[in-house]
């Protein structure tokens, strides 16, 4: 079990050499895009998927300075919470 742990910790899950969670809402993001464009507009796919494959290419450079940016991110989701502080202070406190 602790090699599980040590995997999951030192190899960071990605998709096409790009951490997992920022590049699932670059296609999240984009694909929608892309078919409203083409939907409304009428614009050519091609530009939609050039842009796509350069901002995969940014995520892949960030990736490799940072592997542990899907971490990062989801631990900010997780300390921008508003808490429910003991006692009047400014800013967020972690109390129970």
């Amino acid at each position: 079990m602790r090699e599980d742990i040590l995997k999951a910790v030192a190899q960071p899950p990605k998709v096409l050499w790009a951490p997992m969670v920022p590049a699932l809402i670059n296609l999240g993001v984009q694909f929608p895009m892309m078919f409203i464009g083409m939907g409304i507009g009428g614009a050519n796919p091609l530009y939609f998927v050039v842009c796509i494959i350069i901002a995969h290419a940014v995520l892949v450079g960030l990736g490799l300075k940072e592997p542990h940016l899907s971490t990062m991110l989801q631990a900010y989701g997780q300390t921008y919470r508003k808490t429910i502080n003991l006692y009047a202070v400014k800013g967020n406190k972690f109390e129970p």
